[in-house]
């Protein structure tokens, strides 16, 4: 039996992001800063049947980070023989490091989207919405805040995945 996952890595800062708010005629909001850069890491996973999304803190996106994601997918759905994982074309998806690991197991098959087209990646939605719902304008005191309001985030999204590759199935 097969299934299908897509994934992606992302950054959260600890600093707020500038984005559209409410505030009242002639009141221009604050949003306080340190301009530290400092940032949370993050891959994501999104099943194409459940419409859920699974997170996961890294400390970079690199192919060490990327091959314990997918450790964590065999590990996770080991009762799939087969996992086709759509992810886009970071470089350290193609790393010689990624090859080997994939040469050395037969679960999953990698599978790229064209250059240029996070449109296309339900997990790309999920980023979004992360952001305009949990993240935008806010200013985390710590990482360990940030994680928090990003582990909360999803728990609540569970099958709630409106992109169009989601409504599909």
């Amino acid at each position: 039996m097969k299934r299908f996952f897509f994934s992606d890595e992302a950054g959260i800062q600890l600093d707020p992001t500038i984005a559209a708010q409410w505030a009242p005629r002639g009141c221009q909001p604050l949003l306080p800063s340190d301009s530290t850069r400092e940032r949370v890491n993050l891959c994501g996973i999104v099943d194409i049947n459940t419409m859920d999304a699974i997170v996961q803190r890294i400390p970079k996106g690199n192919a060490e980070s990327f091959i314990s994601i997918m450790d964590l997918i065999k590990e996770s759905y080991h009762s799939y023989s087969r996992i086709s994982l759509y992810v886009d074309n970071a470089k350290w998806h193609k790393a010689k490091l990624v090859k080997e690991y994939l040469s050395q197991q037969e679960t999953i098959e990698l599978n790229f989207f064209p250059p240029y087209s996070p449109e296309l990646n339900p997990t790309e939605w999920e980023w979004h919405e992360l952001r305009r719902q949990a993240t935008h304008t806010r200013r985390f005191q710590s990482d360990d805040e940030c994680w928090q309001t990003i582990q909360t985030h999803f728990e609540t999204r569970k099958g709630k995945n409106k992109h169009k590759l989601c409504q599909l199935i």
